[in-house]
């Protein structure tokens, strides 16, 4: 995969590597014959100057390394270990840099704002630690509020996933190397779209908060001000037709206005314990690990698929072709049985009733 670093570091985006490489992978071949020619097809003039230029500069020798050194899998949009939630965006990234391995675990998206106050601050250690035994959280590691959802979840030995809108190689804010180095000694994961050496810069962030969404089966929102970039995560994950979940405050808080305004207009159900999330799935936390004789679900399609289950294991891909389902609802239902532990998934990838 060293070649389609390099081509995404010579500024080919996610989306033009998706039309190039459509039908090939022949990364290493197309990289070492780039020329005019070849990307007049996908490329204009000016474009190409930029990239030829930008070849000359690109040292193969340093891009290996951090490759190595950083313990960085490339996961193609065509490999079995792409999260098939994201295939659902309209143009998914083609490849993922990702730090140790993802899993396909529930996950919820814990976001709100840089400038927390100790009421937030509290709340998180409050719901935080439960939700994490049960969830992967997801955030993206900014101070306050994202640190302190990723620190509650290692505290407590659960898994946890930051998003980063930067290259995977920089690691920034500075201030949060200890808590990057953390997560990636518990071997829990931090993943980037972007290109190696990508500083951080405000044009990044609607793409990594659309990351975060899709990844995500729900979201949790800490707080948010009138004007936060979190409210770009709320208006995705409501366009995906995800549950929404808020903590309320004080009225006169700026701090408060979204969380109260997502509750007052109805697009987010209102959170004081972890508990309140947890019930809303049916999920038991007095006895999560036992198995009860009588299994209640939520639905009829997660009793369809445990009657399916019960006479053979399957894949997702299995599961849709088998019932004729969409992604979304496989996934979701799946998602809720398996943290019930009605259902269980085997490293090769297969469901089975636990």
């Amino acid at each position: 995969m060293l070649y389609l670093v390099a081509l995404h570091s010579i500024w080919i985006s996610q989306r033009k590597l998706s039309v190039i490489f459509e039908k090939s992978e022949n990364y290493k071949e197309f990289y070492e014959k780039i020329n005019f020619s070849n990307l007049k097809s996908f490329f204009n003039e000016k474009e190409i100057e930029k990239i030829l230029e930008r070849k000359l500069q690109i040292d193969l020798n340093k891009i290996n390394k951090i490759i190595h050194e950083k313990n960085v899998e490339i996961i193609t949009i065509k490999d079995e270990k792409y999260p098939k939630l994201l295939k659902e965006i309209a143009n998914p990234p083609y490849f993922l840099y990702v730090r140790w391995q993802i899993d396909n675990s529930p996950k919820i998206a814990v976001i709100g704002s840089r400038k927390m106050t100790s009421y937030w601050e509290n709340a998180i250690w409050k719901i935080i630690p439960t939700l994490s035994k049960y969830f992967t959280i997801v955030s993206w590691w900014a101070m306050w509020c994202d640190s302190e959802a990723h620190i509650e979840t290692i505290k407590n030995e659960w898994k946890t996933l930051a998003i980063i809108w930067t290259g995977i190689d920089i690691d920034y804010p500075t201030f949060n190397k200890k808590l990057y180095d953390e997560i990636i000694k518990k071997w829990w994961w931090i993943i980037s779209i972007f290109p190696l050496w990508e500083p951080g810069n405000v044009y990044n962030f609607p793409i990594r908060n659309e990351i975060i969404s899709w990844l995500s089966v729900w979201v949790l929102v800490i707080e948010a001000q009138e004007k936060s970039w979190t409210l770009i995560t709320v208006n995705l994950a409501l366009e995906q037709w995800k549950d929404i979940f808020s903590i309320p405050w004080d009225i006169f808080r700026t701090n408060s206005l979204w969380c109260n305004n997502l509750l007052k207009n109805g697009n987010a159900k209102m959170v004081t314990c972890s508990e309140d999330i947890l019930e809303e799935y049916n999920i038991n936390t007095l006895n999560t690990s036992q198995k009860t004789e009588k299994i209640s679900f939520v639905n009829e399609l997660e009793s369809i698929i445990y009657e399916t289950l019960l006479l053979e294991s399957f894949s997702v891909d299995d599961l849709m072709k088998k019932l004729n389902l969409w992604l979304t609802d496989l996934s979701v239902n799946l998602s809720m049985l398996e943290i019930r532990w009605i259902i269980k998934k085997w490293e090769w990838g297969k469901y089975e009733v636990s």
